[in-house]
């Protein structure tokens, strides 16, 4: 009975969504020291390129498919996004194509042809996406915690197989990342278990309701994966392969902003009014509260255990994740306030205040980068992200006041991680 209570608590979302944030830490070392710091970085570059572009291809699909999971069945809806996945292969091919030829140029022809075929099945990953909103808008957060943890346990054994054989080449990663998704993605036609046959939804309002929600989870993706492929232009592979060490560890304290907009994504899509607003004041306190613990956590063990872990060579990413650490809070606190804006319907403010944290990331990063290397690269993500934040928050309509910590606000976080709801008499 205990186990059963603890693999449906949505505590086990922020146990295996750290499962996804360590296993880069957990196969990087062996990565780094195969590949070198350069090989590093364009394997982050062509690993952030995987999970933008079919996001980007995606068009919302996976947001709609989560605000009609959270109000209604969502079968007729699943079957339709069946309909449409297999359209998107051949696009994203082509744009693999394009960022190979065009951004990341460093590679040499058998790693351009495990790009492009990770990108043809990076396709998967919007249906991973699709499902698991489904799973969300049902609550089933064992279901959720399996589906999110297959694709990095599946990239990982492919890691340490091709190590323990003498393999490991960019190549082979690479190949490892494509076969990790379409797994994942089996995996999630196995949890839902939504037959492609029967009644389907009508493409047309299924295609607007997606639109409307298509910049804002586009930007949301690209704010965490386009600074790493600008990284490898804006300073160099080597760099670059430092600067994503730093993001690495830097987004670790996301498993407890997954975990409390898992929960209370469905209360604040089902609120109106008043109601809206006092939920998502709550939801950005406890994040903001829960996270700054593994910061200082992070903070005090980095600068020790990143040269032993990844090795001497590795040493320069210290001061890197350092900085980064500072504004990881904010990346957290974000995450789920965009959230929130999705909930709410606010597709279009979630979009805008993505876009000019991300262009303001994005300018910085070739304004700093040059002269400051990976630690400008650093400063310039979180000048994104403070800016996303506060836009993200106006867009919100919440004042100052309401974003004051509150004497319940220890307890409402426990609950919510732990039990899965809110105690709504003392929001």
């Amino acid at each position: 009975m205990k186990i059963s209570a603890a693999v449906q608590s949505p505590s086990i979302i922020a146990v295996t969504r750290l499962i996804v944030q360590l296993s880069p830490l957990i196969t990087a070392p062996v990565i780094a020291r195969e590949l070198g710091p350069a090989g590093r970085g364009l394997y982050s570059a062509c690993f952030a390129a995987t999970v933008l572009a079919p996001v980007v291809l995606g068009m919302g699909l996976p947001l709609a498919v989560r605000r009609r999971a959270s109000t209604g069945a969502p079968d007729a809806t699943l079957r339709a996004v069946y309909l449409v996945l297999p359209f998107l292969v051949p696009v994203a091919v082509a744009v693999g194509f394009l960022i190979e030829r065009y951004v990341v140029t460093e590679l040499d022809p058998d790693s351009a042809r495990a790009f492009i075929l990770g990108m043809g099945c990076s396709v998967g990953f919007v249906a991973t996406l699709c499902f698991q909103s489904v799973l969300i808008g049902g609550r089933r957060y064992g279901a959720i915690a399996l589906l999110q943890s297959t694709q990095p346990v599946a990239l990982t054994f492919g890691v340490a197989l091709g190590w323990i054989l003498g393999s490991l080449t960019l190549p082979w990663v690479l190949v490892c990342a494509a076969v990790s998704t379409l797994l994942s993605t089996l995996m999630g036609v196995y949890l839902t278990r939504i037959s492609p046959r029967g009644p389907r939804s009508r493409l047309r309002p299924l295609a607007l309701e997606s639109i409307a929600f298509s910049g804002s989870q586009a930007a949301e993706t690209a704010s965490n994966t386009l600074p790493q492929i600008i990284a490898v232009v804006a300073i160099g592979a080597h760099d670059a392969g430092l600067f994503a060490i730093a993001i690495t560890v830097a987004s670790l304290p996301m498993t407890l902003g997954h975990t409390i907009a898992s929960v209370m994504f469905r209360d604040a899509a089902a609120s109106v009014g008043e109601a809206n607003m006092r939920l998502s004041a709550l939801s950005i306190r406890i994040t903001a509260l829960t996270a700054i613990v593994p910061v200082v956590v992070l903070a005090c063990t980095t600068p020790l255990l990143i040269p032993l872990i990844f090795g001497e060579g590795f040493r320069g990413s210290v001061s890197i994740t350092l900085i980064c650490l500072c504004g990881s809070v904010l990346l957290t606190v974000n995450y789920v306030a965009s959230q929130m804006l999705v909930a709410l319907d606010k597709g279009v403010l979630m979009t805008a205040a993505q876009l000019v944290g991300l262009g303001l990331s994005v300018a910085l990063m070739f304004v700093l980068g040059p002269a400051l290397g990976g630690a400008g690269a650093a400063l310039a993500s979180i000048a994104g992200w403070l800016l996303t934040t506060l836009a993200s928050v106006r867009a919100l309509r919440l004042s100052a006041t309401s974003l004051l910590f509150h004497a319940g606000d220890l307890r409402q976080a426990f609950t919510v991680v732990t039990k899965g709801h809110i105690d709504h008499s003392a929001v």
